[in-house]
């Protein structure tokens, strides 16, 4: 099952609005923050080889950001498998 648009876009406000209030970034959009649409998300990611539980976002194109608009790796292998 497939995130709608919206819900990608209720996750992009929110996080954009954590940044805003600590002062971690002027920008007037979460789009303008993130440098991308809530269109161009393809799906999400919750879990990272090394770094554990997060948000990353994962585009159409193969990009890959995290909740607070940095880019990552691209590789699906790093993303969401756990060890047991």
């Amino acid at each position: 099952m497939q995130i709608m648009p919206a819900a990608y876009q209720s996750l992009m406000h929110k996080y954009w609005q954590r940044a805003r209030m600590h002062g971690a970034t002027d920008a007037l959009t979460p789009e303008e923050f993130y440098g991308f649409k809530p269109t161009e998300i393809k799906a999400t990611h919750h879990h990272k080889q090394g770094k554990g539980p997060g948000l990353w976002f994962r585009l159409r194109d193969g990009r890959v950001y995290d909740k607070l608009g940095h880019s990552d790796e691209i590789d699906p292998a790093f993303y969401d498998a756990t060890t047991q």
